[in-house]
């Protein structure tokens, strides 16, 4: 099961994640964000050695701005949580770097709307991932579930992680998601002491009983 955490800022902060079992975690570069990177703090996350995959989280940003991050955030993945369409994608894809795309999650989403990235997911098999996440007015983090019974119906075969008010009560439901293109969980919001800051402690606990 693959693990990701979001929302990182504090450099003491991510050195202690990286000290557990994750496979992710997220830089967030949204200047409307609770969670937003600024240039001063991308500046002292560019000082660390990462060991864990870093994925920069960026809304209907340009391409410039993104490739601008690449390199001194060690960017091994993209998110785009905007309007982004899969040419978009595309032109990172072809920068050899893993894209997450994350699509807002409602009773009435059509699935079929994803023709096109299910096709760009053909073509870069283990680069492009789906986040389904709980559908906001705006963009971004709800800190709330939406209905996972919602993602039976969704029978792409581009892997998804799942998203949105995840927190440590809910390792057992995770666990038992038995869908084929299920991957892994990103984390946020309901393991935080305040935005931006993590419970190391909290985050241990839940990878424990998901790790059973």
């Amino acid at each position: 099961m693959m693990i990701k955490v979001c929302g990182m800022r504090e450099t003491e902060n991510i050195n202690a994640l990286q000290q557990l079992d994750i496979d992710f975690m997220g830089i967030i570069r949204y200047p409307k964000s609770k969670r937003y990177v600024d240039d001063t703090q991308k500046s002292h996350i560019e000082q660390l050695t990462m060991n864990k995959g870093t994925v920069g989280v960026y809304v209907n940003a340009t391409l410039q701005e993104i490739l601008q991050d690449i390199i001194p955030l060690q960017l091994d993945v993209v998110q785009l949580h905007g309007d982004e369409d899969s040419a978009f994608a595309k032109a990172l894809l072809e920068l050899d770097i893993k894209v997450f795309k994350a699509f807002q999650m409602h009773e009435d989403f059509a699935f079929n709307a994803l023709e096109d990235w299910l096709e760009l997911g053909k073509q870069n098999p283990g680069k492009l991932f789906f986040l389904f996440d709980t559908a906001t007015k705006n963009y971004g983090g709800s800190g709330k579930k939406f209905n996972w019974q919602i993602l039976d119906s969704y029978n792409g075969s581009v892997p998804f992680l799942l998203s949105g008010g995840i927190s440590e009560d809910d390792a057992t439901a995770v666990k038992n998601i038995k869908h084929d293109m299920f991957l892994g969980v990103d984390l946020n919001s309901q393991f935080e002491d305040e935005p931006g800051l993590k419970n190391i402690e909290m985050i241990k606990s839940f990878i424990e009983k998901l790790r059973k």
